[in-house]
């Protein structure tokens, strides 16, 4: 077990120690859609599962690069459980969001829970005394297959909101069948007449502007700005993936030709360097974004300050855009080296099928976040999402 007390760089380290074991799981986790026990014991034991859970449960509270640097090097491993270790580490953060009453039920189990989370408000809530009921149905979610709660998005009368539920209490089904990313288990949950105390309640409207039910657990950690801590996280694995494939490519390079034409090794055509030049740089531009945003967010996180609205439409658009760069990155790769990248037996296929997938999530679609960026610069109200 790793140390409460263990240093950043010896947490990175655990996770990178974890890579081999990881590959060599991946393929029975992707045949069984989810991860196997041995690559879920292997990354509790690494402290993956407690490295965002508060010090007062017996979590290490890392910062969001290390928790960044932390994820891609399990991604290396499986981009599955570079997956899970962003969504169950993140499912850690937000419940340190909550009221004390609720952290400390959901962690009585011990810093090692896991809490899976669908944001999407897709349930109504109807006040009952001491909280609320609520039926519904929450997909995709990732990692329920092994989580103790779920965190569930919900209408209230008012606005919406983030609810904690013992998995106990909800049904699995099992949907997830899917081009890529099919250990992660993201199946269906649903839940009737659930009972949901009010100290298991995040209302997401004041929680978006930083004002945070919790009390104890005042650091840095559970001061940062919510949508964009969590968008600016979901470009580690899908850096991780696009660097991956590009070093695949250029270790290959003097091995492989270019059919239908001269050229004996793929590296001494000029059009073969610019794709790998292209990919490279959208690599880059995507890791620069990446330190940006998590530069900001620390710093306001510091301060004890929230970014304003147009700066966190700024910080969502711009992780978008990396997100974004980073699948373009394994696209032009693949093109590069040719229909021989899709074959099952080249590690760029199931690279370019995961992170397809990936890259598709909801709050990383281009267009939208670009939209909604634009419409806060030009002062259009209302904008087309409160998840700013």
């Amino acid at each position: 077990m790793v140390a409460e007390t263990e240093p950043a760089d010896e947490f990175i380290a655990a996770a990178r120690d974890l890579r081999a074991l990881l590959a060599g799981e991946r393929d029975e986790g992707e045949r069984e859609r989810r991860l196997t026990d041995a690559a879920l014991r292997a990354m509790r034991d690494a402290g993956l599962f407690r490295a965002w859970v508060p010090h007062r449960f017996g979590g290490a509270e890392h910062d969001l690069a290390t928790m960044m640097a932390a994820t891609a090097e399990v991604t290396r491993g499986d981009p599955s459980a570079g997956w899970l270790a962003l969504i169950l580490g993140s499912g850690d953060w937000l419940t340190g969001l909550f009221p004390d009453a609720a952290q400390e039920e959901v962690f009585a189990g011990g810093a090692e829970t896991r809490i899976c989370q669908v944001l999407t408000p897709k349930a109504e809530a109807a006040q009952v005394e001491g909280g609320w009921r609520v039926s519904g149905r929450w997909a995709p979610a990732s990692g329920c297959l092994h989580s103790q709660w779920a965190m569930l998005g919900v209408t209230l009368p008012d606005d919406a909101a983030f609810v904690l539920v013992p998995m106990e209490e909800l049904a699995v089904h099992d949907t997830w069948f899917t081009l890529g990313m099919r250990a992660t288990g993201s199946n269906l949950l649903t839940g009737v007449d659930l009972f949901v105390p009010e100290h298991r309640v995040l209302r997401r409207e004041p929680a978006l502007r930083g004002a945070f039910p919790r009390e104890r657990n005042d650091s840095p950690r559970y001061r940062t700005a919510l949508v964009p801590t969590l968008i600016t996280f979901l470009i580690a694995p899908m850096l991780a993936m696009a660097e991956q494939a590009l070093e695949h490519v250029v270790a290959r390079s003097s091995e492989r030709g270019i059919p239908f034409t001269t050229y004996q090794e793929q590296r001494n055509s000029t059009a073969f360097q610019l794709a790998v030049a292209d990919a490279a740089t959208k690599i880059d531009v995507a890791r620069l974004i990446a330190r940006d945003n998590t530069a900001v967010l620390d710093e306001h996180a510091h301060a004890g300050t929230q970014p304003d609205t147009l700066e966190r439409a700024r910080l969502r658009r711009n992780a978008a855009h990396a997100v974004q760069q980073c699948r373009q990155s394994v696209d032009v790769l693949v093109s590069a080296v040719g229909a021989s990248a899709t074959a099952e037996a080249d590690p760029l296929e199931s690279l370019l099928r995961d992170i397809q997938t990936a890259s598709r999530h909801a709050i990383a679609q281009p267009d939208a976040n670009a939209e909604l960026w634009a419409r806060q610069l030009l002062g259009i109200e209302p904008n087309i999402s409160p998840m700013i």
